[in-house]
């Protein structure tokens, strides 16, 4: 099992958002995967009346999309996530009701579905900044504290060679809410909280 500093929840959100090819977050998206920074397509340059040049940049494909924080409250997540799910529901994508409200079918690959996930792109909440390589240059170095963080609060876990995610270090006694509780404390010491 492989893990990443994301509840749960946005992990298989994302996941989904992947598997239908349409993820905006980390660089196809990244992420938010993940947060995607506003890149200027075209730079033209005309005459204008006034004799100064102009500049005409694409729109930010992030636009409007709501940006989580690192201090976010579960609260707030799960808010954003219920309304990005909620739109796929109702655009046609196949959702896992015995799991949840908001639990989307992962294996839905169905044209319905890739319509669902571009029509509700706009609703995808992008993911911290800190927590996205294409945002954070310093994202490997805070990735690592993350880890030796988990580990040094119990949680004995194993970084994956690209810092995507964790494994387990072998079975792990702690229960899924102290795990919860480790994991938003590490995001928040490794990721958040220094000035650089």
């Amino acid at each position: 099992m492989t893990h990443s500093p994301l509840p749960l929840r946005r992990r298989v959100l994302g996941a989904v958002v992947l598997l239908s090819g349409a993820l905006v977050l980390t660089g196809c998206g990244d992420s938010d995967g993940g947060g995607s920074t506003r890149q200027d397509v075209a730079s033209l340059h005309s005459d204008a009346p006034t004799g100064k040049a102009s500049t005409i940049t694409a729109p930010d494909a992030d636009a409007g999309r709501p940006q989580l924080r690192l201090d976010s409250s579960d609260a707030e997540r799960d808010h954003y996530w219920h309304i990005y799910a909620t739109c796929l529901k109702d655009h046609g994508h196949k959702m896992l009701p015995q799991r949840g409200p908001d639990s989307i079918d992962q294996t839905d690959q169905s044209p319905l579905a890739k319509a669902a996930t571009k029509a509700c792109a706009g609703k995808l909440p992008l993911q911290p900044p800190e927590l996205e390589r294409s945002t954070n240059p310093h994202y490997d170095d805070d990735y690592r504290a993350y880890v030796k963080c988990l580990n040094r609060k119990g949680l004995k876990v194993t970084a994956l060679p690209d810092n995507s995610g964790w494994t387990y270090d072998g079975q792990t006694t702690m229960s899924q809410a102290r795990q919860t509780e480790v994991d938003k404390s590490c995001t928040m010491e490794a990721f958040g909280g220094k000035t650089r």
